[in-house]
């Protein structure tokens, strides 16, 4: 593999994506448990989670969409700027 130091980074596709439905996926789990604490209907929590994860609730969908965008931005920001010294 080489000498990986601190200031290289290579981008993999891959590891992009399964890190991305991941996140996704825990996304809607916590989302639906924060709604299910909330409401105190934790008898719909699996349909709620699968609501949200599948896409089928649009508004959780934005929300998840929302909030992943901002935390992919604040983490790249912060990266940036660790990485300036």
């Amino acid at each position: 593999m080489g000498d990986v130091g601190m200031g290289t980074w290579n981008f993999n596709p891959a590891g992009f994506v399964i890190n991305l439905v991941i996140g996704w996926f825990i996304m809607s789990f916590l989302q639906s448990a924060v709604r299910s604490l909330f409401t105190g209907n934790w008898n719909g929590f699996v349909s709620r989670f699968h609501g949200i994860a599948f896409f089928h609730d649009g508004w959780a969908t934005a929300i998840n969409c929302a909030v992943m965008l901002a935390i992919g931005i604040v983490t790249t920001i912060l990266w940036r700027l660790t990485r300036r010294g």
